[in-house]
């Protein structure tokens, strides 16, 4: 309840505190909307303006760059470990393949040398039988 209240003290008081990471507090005074501005907001001195601009040159440029670099290799982190998921699926579709080709190419070698036999079956059956008809025709 407290915390939809605290907007409406600061527009009853006129001004924000604007605490900065070195902690130096900053009153920014608040200009409604047709006043001076075509839209409400803070108003901050230029002295103040050069605070913040210090600040943002210390440590919360730092902190900032921290969260970049986190959220950066959270991001790569997550990437690898979906490539890693990819890759292991193919990697089994490759070995799945390779134990195919193998039992197929056994499978044609067992056909070629059956192959073989029926040809040299039939070569000898063919010899066999034009021996035993000349033989049987001459006679």
């Amino acid at each position: 309840m407290t915390v939809f209240m605290i907007p409406f003290m600061i527009l009853q008081l006129g001004f924000a505190p604007l605490t900065l990471d070195d902690g130096h507090t900053i009153k920014a005074v608040f200009v409604k909307q047709g006043s001076i501005v075509e839209s409400s907001g803070w108003m901050i001195k230029t002295g103040d303006i050069a605070d913040i601009q210090a600040s943002l040159t210390g440590n919360s440029c730092l902190i900032r760059l921290s969260e970049i670099k986190q959220d950066f290799e959270s991001e790569i982190r997550l990437t690898q470990s979906r490539c890693a998921e990819r890759i292991q699926v193919i990697k089994k579709d490759l070995d799945e393949s390779e134990a195919l080709n193998k039992y197929l190419k056994s499978e044609l070698e067992k056909e070629r040398s059956h192959s073989k036999n029926l040809l040299i079956g039939s070569i000898v059956g063919g010899v066999v039988l034009t021996a035993t008809s000349l033989y049987f025709g001459l006679k």
